[in-house]
């Protein structure tokens, strides 16, 4: 892929996600024909967009999520500031067909920044300021969410329509995050449950793979910098009009509303 077909198809990307205008698919001429290109695609529009990154989100770190995409991997999106909303969250208009997911996020108090070395898990947890309950707001400007591919995704910043963010917990290291539960309810009616263990066996192995995947491509991650690690209550479409709570036990609670 040239940087002229990247610079194509995240202007249409962007384009779509100003408009909530969902499209079949990018013009063959500047698709992305594996995870690479669109990865090509996703840091061109993150270049180009004018908004700032708020942190980012990491895509498929479940069994479920993988196998639902059909891949073996993890991949990274950026999440934009304008797109960050503190719970409980009421989303008004600009979704295309807003669907959510229950995960765990950290706030960073350090950078990780790009390096020749790896980092460990060790590292990477001594940077983590907060741990943060959260929805992820995933929102394609696809009309097939699955049927697209993950190549398309990758390039749609990894389907990432926004984060609600419950409170801040600081002081966080004495709880066994991968035993923590998570489960996704509306209208009061449980739509799934899992644990930390959901995201590539603990939230914190997520977030050291995301320092390393970007250290490779010579990004860092930026102190205040927020990343969600991935869902651990499957993904679900919100109704008009619906709330969808998800609750991380003793982290607190999170809640969204898509206006009606």
């Amino acid at each position: 892929m040239t940087p002229d077909q990247a610079q194509a198809a995240a202007g249409l990307l962007h384009a779509a996600r100003l408009s909530a205008t969902a499209m079949v698919a990018l013009p063959e001429d500047c698709r992305p024909a594996d995870v690479e290109e669109g990865r090509a695609i996703q840091e061109v529009w993150a270049a180009t967009a004018g908004w700032e990154i708020a942190g980012y989100k990491i895509g498929c770190t479940s069994v479920h999520a993988q196998h639902m995409l059909g891949t073996d991997s993890p991949f990274p999106g950026r999440v934009f500031r304008p797109f960050v909303h503190d719970s409980p969250a009421t989303i008004e208009n600009g979704m295309i067909s807003m669907m959510v997911e229950g995960e765990f996020a950290f706030r960073l108090g350090a950078d990780l920044s790009a390096r020749d070395r790896t980092y460990d898990r060790a590292e990477v947890e001594e940077a983590v300021a907060a741990v943060i309950p959260a929805i992820e707001l995933i929102d394609t400007r696809f009309t097939e969410f699955v049927g697209v591919g993950v190549a398309n995704l990758v390039a749609d910043m990894g389907a990432n329509g926004g984060l609600v963010l419950g409170a801040a917990v600081e002081d966080w290291r004495a709880l066994d995050l991968a035993a923590n539960p998570v489960s996704m309810t509306m209208a009061g009616e449980l739509k799934a449950s899992g644990t930390g263990a959901d995201a590539l066996g603990h939230p914190l192995n997520a977030l050291t793979w995301l320092a390393n995947d970007l250290s490779r491509r010579g990004f860092g991650l930026e102190a205040g910098m927020v990343v969600t690690t991935g869902t651990c209550t499957e993904v679900f479409p919100v109704p008009a009009g619906a709330t969808a709570i998800a609750d991380h036990g003793p982290l607190g609670r999170v809640e969204v509303t898509l206006a009606g």
